[in-house]
């Protein structure tokens, strides 16, 4: 590879980072000076600090799901306080990304009991090495054991709180292999995590069990549980519904069939960048993400299935 096409990429992948920063600064003022918004019985969305954070908040107390950034914590309490003065008892997460686990240890400092995937708490206790783009991505050392669940499972998991049955499922290989959607069955409210994104093109964790055909099995799976009025929140971006993760699945199918054509073609992978192989795809205007490091993953997990 070119010395600048490694500069170009390397540049790229910087802009995206200092947006991603910026845009989740935005959305932590936002959340904050809002608060603590209902969306469905007993569910919440409690702002953007990072991640979209969700709670269940009620006589038990209150539950979330995922704690954003690390140094968003006192957003996060801040945000509730609008909606309970109830202390966070449970925080679930639904993965061991940076963006959606940061704020454990804080919130373990409040009293609060960590629960996670067993593969997702397993991840965190080693050093985190994405590459994305052929670029290093900033490396993470692992999570102090403050931040890690005291409560974990394999396959899934149901807390019976506020009245309402709380469900964890673990969707294997998919953004990563620790990820999970967090359903309220009475609520009929799903919290996919970053198995959906209402913004944009998502990316696969390759390097963590990720895999491009088991994303849009998770994809169908969270699918399979909606009707035309479950609440469904997205790992990032507005809250959605059953007809957002049609589109959203329809619009990843679609450029993954264009990528596994032009491999097929034998191109390469700067080929299938400069193809645009998602032009058109996405409705809601800009992508959050590059829709280039989405092309990228399936790419690069296509090539290496063969």
């Amino acid at each position: 590879m070119k010395t600048d096409s490694i500069g170009l990429r390397l540049t790229a992948v910087l802009v995206v980072v200092s947006a991603l920063t910026l845009w989740g600064y935005c959305q932590e003022t936002q959340a904050e000076s809002i608060g603590a918004v209902k969306v469905a019985e007993g569910a919440y969305f409690a702002g953007d600090f990072g991640c979209n954070i969700a709670a269940s908040i009620g006589p038990d107390g209150v539950l979330i799901i995922d704690s954003g950034y690390e140094g968003s914590t006192d957003q996060v309490l801040s945000a509730l306080k609008k909606a309970t003065n109830a202390a966070i008892r449970f925080v679930v997460n639904t993965r061991f990304h940076f963006d959606h686990v940061g704020g454990n240890e804080a919130l373990t400092r409040e009293g609060a009991v960590i629960i996670s995937q067993e593969q997702a708490r397993a991840r965190m206790t080693l050093p985190w090495n994405a590459k994305i783009l052929d670029v290093q991505w900033p490396k993470l050392q692992p999570y102090p054991a403050a931040a890690l669940a005291r409560i974990g499972y394999a396959e899934s998991l149901k807390v019976y709180f506020n009245g309402e049955e709380i469900e964890a499922l673990h969707l294997p290989a998919a953004h990563s292999d620790g990820d999970v959607i967090i359903r309220f069955k009475k609520a009929n409210f799903v919290h996919t995590g970053d198995l959906f994104l209402s913004n944009g093109f998502t990316i696969i964790d390759l390097d963590s069990g990720g895999t491009i055909d088991g994303y849009l099995a998770a994809v169908d799976k969270i699918i399979s549980f909606c009707d035309d009025k479950t609440v469904v929140m997205p790992g990032h971006g507005p809250v959605s519904n059953r007809e957002g993760l049609q589109s959203y699945r329809h619009m990843l199918a679609v450029a993954k069939d264009r990528i596994a054509a032009l491999i097929k073609e034998k191109k390469t992978l700067e080929e299938v960048v400069a193809a645009d192989v998602t032009a058109g795809l996405y409705k809601g205007g800009k992508s959050w993400l590059d829709p280039k490091l989405f092309v990228y993953c399936v790419y690069t997990d296509l090539i290496r299935k063969r």
